[in-house]
């Protein structure tokens, strides 16, 4: 028995092929690692740098981020990080023992870690690994995405100056846009194109 072919059955596997490729796409179907522009400057003073992750935002107060996820900043000649209050529990920077970590490339943040938010105000002790001269190393993060209305992890690569911490620059970031695991010094990998004969 012999079968005759359509002339619809290569419109049909295209018309397959596009709506799966078009699924494959779709940010809001699938998890991603989104990076932003690098080189921002934490300058030398109280009011430092406040950030949006999410956004890329930047400005030296918090009423000019709107829906700000971490403030670096200058005070008694050292870097220090300030964390939102709200929503409770959403924010931080990942810790070992109390001590923000300086992580190397590799390590994972998620969920999993344990995540503090001291502040200027707490002492020195926390900052150990970023009042130091040191480069190529990252803060694990955890902020809520106004966007997405969940928490993201990611992390921030932070050179930093032997002068207490500075200067002091972000030089890139990333985070998981859906809650999930993000791996030091990951990027995104782009999708590859195919043609369809």
């Amino acid at each position: 028995m012999k079968f005759k072919k359509s002339r619809y059955g290569k419109i049909s596997a295209l018309a397959a092929f596009a709506i799966a490729s078009a699924t494959l796409t779709s940010t809001g179907a699938f998890a991603a690692v989104v990076c932003g522009p690098a080189a921002i400057s934490i300058p030398a003073d109280i009011d430092g740098v406040y950030f949006n992750i999410a956004t890329n935002g930047t400005g030296n107060a918090g009423g000019s981020v709107a829906g700000w996820d971490i403030n670096l900043y200058l005070t008694g000649a050292a870097l220090y990080f300030f964390w939102p209050t709200t929503p409770a529990g959403s924010y931080g920077g990942l810790s070992v023992g109390g001590v923000y970590s300086s992580l190397s490339a590799g390590a994972v943040i998620d969920g999993t870690g344990t995540y503090i938010v001291s502040s200027g105000g707490g002492g020195a002790a926390p900052y150990v690994n970023w009042q130091v001269a040191s480069t190529g190393k990252f803060l694990g993060v955890k902020f809520y995405n106004e966007g997405t209305s969940a928490i993201n992890y990611g992390w921030l690569q932070i050179d930093t100056g032997a002068s207490g911490g500075f200067p002091a620059t972000i030089n890139s970031y990333c985070f998981e846009n859906n809650g999930g695991a993000i791996t030091a010094g990951s990027t995104p990998v782009s999708l590859q194109s195919y043609s369809v004969d």
